[in-house]
């Protein structure tokens, strides 16, 4: 039995325990809004986490991060007809000929990929259709842009592999809200990287150059914000986040930032040491440091982590598309291009 088919029997159970008709399995043009009278947001949420805790079988394991090695499912296009397309996305009606044969073959062959279905290998088409149905709408919100972005690529007659490349990402896609944490670059630029990091995992510190390279190729076109997720092996890593957070105060974050990820080897020498090479005022740094304030924002960080099942380090979000471990420049830009193209 499938993890939403699990899923959606326990909600029919919880539909019978309050009283309500029981909900058998996974039924067509359900009564959201009836169906979350009888279950508790709570009870919901708990569900929903459950299906998103769920490691995608055949997982290759991220560098620096672990990962599972479960045998993936062998995908199986869908086979939707170009009526059928254009009813799930009516900006491919006004699509003909080739352009029209390009979609139909993307729709149908293209792999999707959103939280609650990593376990599964669904048709981007199968995707559309599933999305409205599922409990948590807001992991699939970014189905519309992708639809757009197909009927884009198959007017442009983008080849097969080209398509692929710009609407298939091997991680699925995450709501994530960067908040008040620290960042360089506009708010408003076209694509923000979010970074989930450690300051004493060796893997972090190998994505540095990355980010590097993606800043100066980019410019104000890209936003970088820094979470912490200190990892419970790492002695230093959380005392190093917390010193890292207060020389924030300072406006001193990503000099101290750098610094970190420089350093050879952490510990609390070293943490001072570097507050006094960035120009931190001590006395402030280190009342910065004992503050509830700044240890709050630590764990916020963390949380956030925990919610979203983000357990390896370093593990980033482009525009919300996951990219696991320290991968090179180019495989983030696959997604970067693909966003900057949507925007013209």
């Amino acid at each position: 039995m499938s993890q939403n088919a699990t899923i959606f029997g326990l909600l029919g159970f919880a539909l019978v325990l309050a009283g309500g008709v029981g909900w058998g399995g996974y039924r067509m043009g359900y009564d959201r809004a009836t169906l979350e009278a009888r279950v508790t947001l709570a009870e919901k949420d708990a569900l929903v986490a459950a299906a998103q805790a769920a490691p995608a079988r055949g997982e290759a394991p991220a560098e620096g991060g672990g990962g599972s090695n479960k045998e993936k499912p062998v995908f199986a296009p869908s086979e939707y007809t170009v009526e059928q397309m254009n009813a799930l996305i009516p900006e491919a009606a006004g699509l003909g000929g080739e352009a029209q044969v390009k979609a139909l073959y993307a729709f149908n062959n293209i792999v999707g990929s959103c939280v609650p279905c990593m376990d599964q290998q669904y048709s981007f088409g199968k995707c559309i259709e599933r999305a409205p149905k599922l409990l948590d709408k807001s992991v699939c919100a970014n189905l519309p842009s992708l639809s757009k972005r197909l009927v884009r690529l198959a007017r442009e007659e983008r080849s097969p592999d080209e398509m692929r490349s710009s609407l298939e990402f091997s991680q699925p896609w995450v709501p994530l809200d960067p908040g008040n944490s620290p960042s360089k670059g506009k708010a408003d630029a076209a694509v923000t990287i979010v970074e989930y990091s450690d300051y004493q995992c060796p893997y972090c510190k190998k994505a540095q150059p990355s980010m590097k390279a993606l800043e100066e190729k980019y410019g104000d076109r890209l936003r970088i914000v820094f979470m912490n997720q200190p990892l419970a092996m790492h002695k230093m890593a959380r005392p190093a986040a917390i010193a890292a957070m207060a020389a924030d105060q300072q406006g001193k974050f990503w000099e101290y930032h750098d610094a970190l990820f420089a350093a050879e080897g952490l510990d609390e020498a070293k943490l001072v040491a570097i507050a006094k090479d960035v120009g931190l005022n001590l006395s402030k740094w280190e009342t910065a440091r004992k503050s509830t304030e700044v240890d709050a924002a630590v764990a916020a960080d963390v949380a956030r982590a925990e919610k979203w099942k983000i357990s390896s380090t370093p593990s980033f979000f482009v525009n919300g598309y996951k990219v696991k471990g320290a991968q090179p420049p180019e495989f983030f830009e696959r997604i970067i291009e693909a966003e900057l193209a949507d925007r013209g």
